[in-house]
């Protein structure tokens, strides 16, 4: 039985907030999760583009208290992640708790408590706020003088019009990085005459992406099995992915493996067009399991290279003055990445707003509070692990510290944020350890956008668990708001 004397509201029904409410209704808390949608899945619920496919092995995108046996493929189509959530959600009973098509626009802490209000005009107070809005959802379009004089149907690839056939069509596809790099695979090899707007060249994974064997799937059903190869799937990415930490040979044989990923391509122009100017790893590095660079080969497929001008009714015209005429105009253009909660507004103490806070640097207490901000936490915040570490593995370690947080909190009768000191020297720590990773050196990417330093992780994932089991509550700051637990 729930306390009711002690509410959570928790924004957003994605994975993490799904994980989020299956923790807290475990721990018999009360809660509500406020969903703007009418599904649960948060960006695989969002983005149906052709050719989606999670981009880490399937078994690293479980919950931990819900394993999956039956992945098809070693990588997942994204329809079968999007299943996989909603039957998360079913099967732990997650939907009575949430209200679906309830978008949360303000929240505001006063007087110990924190008040949110809705779209839809409704009105609930909290003693703790949890934004579990995730770092990719607001879609993001272009500058470019013309965009809404295109004549044929245009979207933004997690807002894709499937009501538009791929035949008879002039494809155009804006944007190098994941998304385009998978739409323009998927429409080659459909036969759609493509055409890809590229300002640079992107370091491409190309992989194989074979289906699940009866005996792999055995392997996880035995005693201890699933736990067992679970632990070793951890230990072997703690490993692999310290090529992007520190240069040495590791990094050495990636950059290598990728180079030669190039060979493939017969054309030497089309060749430099699409090798990268860059060190490998300083951006999000687009997959591709039916091998991208064979598919822009194809006589249907077209890479242009260069800055677009504008967008004309009938297709783009290029700075050089070329004119590529297009049925449908595709921005595979990404996501603000440091939108977190925004455009929610947030407030905390002293009726300072999320906007101020960040107005100089994005900053945090291990990506899940902010000082100034009692009761208020985020799920893969700002420098949370979006590069290093399993997302379900990470949020396993933030849902923990919250929990622990919240709980000291219920027993002291108080609201509580972390020091402005001890963010700083989470922040500190960090900077010392950037310098030497793949992203930073000049190269222009996400993770950075107009920040000093990428909003990012750069030690091992082990470090990551040992942080949040470690962070000391002298770290935080504790407010006396007289909310203690009935007993």
């Amino acid at each position: 039985m729930a306390n009711r004397n002690f509410r959570v509201v928790v924004a957003g029904a994605g994975v993490s907030g799904l994980f989020m409410a299956e923790t807290l209704k475990q721990a018999q808390i009360d809660f509500t999760v406020y969903e703007k949608a009418g599904e649960v899945g948060g960006t695989w619920r969002d983005n149906t583009f052709p050719g989606l496919f999670v981009d880490v092995l399937s078994r690293q995108y479980e919950f931990p208290f819900q394993p999956n046996y039956n992945w098809s493929r070693k990588y997942a189509p994204a329809t079968e992640i999007w299943e996989y959530v909603k039957k998360v959600a079913r099967d732990r009973g997650l939907a009575r708790f949430i209200r679906f098509n309830e978008e949360i626009t303000s929240a505001r802490f006063t007087d110990g408590h924190w008040q949110i209000e809705t779209a839809a005009g409704t009105k609930d107070s909290a003693n703790v706020f949890v934004c579990a809005t995730g770092f990719l959802h607001k879609p993001v379009y272009p500058d470019i003088p013309g965009r809404d004089e295109f004549a044929g149907h245009s979207f933004h690839s997690a807002r894709w019009d499937h009501s538009v056939p791929y035949e008879d069509k002039r494809w155009g596809v804006i944007g190098s990085g994941a998304s385009g790099v998978q739409i323009t695979e998927a429409l080659a090899w459909a036969g759609c005459d493509v055409t890809q707007f590229i300002r640079r060249a992107q370091w491409v994974h190309i992989r194989e992406n074979p289906y699940a064997t009866w005996r792999e799937r055995l392997k996880l059903r035995l005693p201890g099995g699933y736990a067992r190869e679970q632990r070793k799937l951890w230990q072997f990415i703690n490993e692999f992915d310290r090529w992007r930490l520190k240069p040495g040979p590791q990094r050495e044989a990636m950059e290598a493996e990728y180079r030669a990923y190039l060979d493939c391509i017969r054309d030497p122009e089309l060749r430099a067009k699409l090798t990268p100017d860059y060190n490998l790893g300083c951006t999000r590095i687009p997959k591709s399991d039916k091998n991208y660079y064979e598919a822009v080969q194809l006589p249907n497929a077209h890479i242009v290279k260069g800055h677009i001008a504008r967008v004309a009714p009938d297709g783009i015209v290029m700075e050089d003055g070329t004119h590529v005429p297009l049925d449908v105009l595709v921005y595979a253009t990404g996501f603000d990445p440091h939108a977190y909660m925004r455009p929610m507004q947030v407030t905390g103490l002293n009726g300072m707003t999320i906007d101020e806070a960040w107005r100089e640097r994005i900053f945090s207490y291990g990506g899940i509070a902010l000082p100034g901000f009692p009761n208020l936490f985020m799920l893969y915040g700002p420098f949370a692990p979006v590069n290093n570490v399993p997302v379900p593995l990470g949020l396993d370690q933030e849902i923990g510290c919250i929990m622990r947080l919240i709980n000291e909190a219920r027993a002291r009768g108080a609201a509580v944020a972390p020091t402005a000191a001890a963010t700083e020297r989470f922040l500190a720590r960090l900077d010392k350890h950037f310098p030497g990773t793949v992203w930073v050196g000049g190269c222009k990417n996400w993770y950075t956008s107009d920040q000093p330093t990428p909003v990012l992780w750069p030690l091992p994932q082990n470090e990551h668990q040992a942080f949040f089991a470690d962070a000391p509550l002298a770290d935080f700051q504790f407010t006396a708001t007289g909310a203690r637990p009935q007993p």
